[in-house]
């Protein structure tokens, strides 16, 4: 199974040590260029929480030599968690509706523009 994010499809890879699911992205062809997605569900047990953590990383590489840097050399690195806690005894719909609430976040401007724009809400 493989997961597409704007465009760059993330293979899955198997699992790491630490029982996460791996996806890599691997079209920039070198090394330093290749992205990661992991996932980690953890399902609690009786009283306590379940949990699920994603990891993406992003890095950006050189595509030509310059003064600065060869190509392939890695420039930067962008890095996003996401952590949800789940409350022992939440029910499928109260989950569904905690999954709309963040479809619709990510969707909205205002979350665009702290990201694109570094402009903090304020209304």
């Amino acid at each position: 199974m493989a997961i597409t994010l704007n465009g760059k499809t993330y293979a899955f890879a198997g699992f790491n040590n630490n029982q996460q699911s791996v996806f890599s992205e691997r079209s920039g062809g070198v090394p330093s260029s290749f992205g990661f997605l992991t996932d980690k569900v953890n399902t609690g047990t009786g009283k306590a929480d379940s949990h699920v953590k994603w990891n993406l990383s992003i890095p950006v590489v050189a595509t030509v030599d310059s003064d600065c840097a060869c190509a392939g050399d890695l420039l930067r690195t962008y890095y996003v968690r996401i952590e949800v806690s789940l409350p022992s005894g939440s029910t499928a719909a109260e989950r569904a509706d905690l999954y709309a609430r963040l479809s619709d976040l990510v969707a909205n401007q205002q979350f665009e523009d702290s990201i694109t724009l570094f402009l903090q809400p304020s209304s």
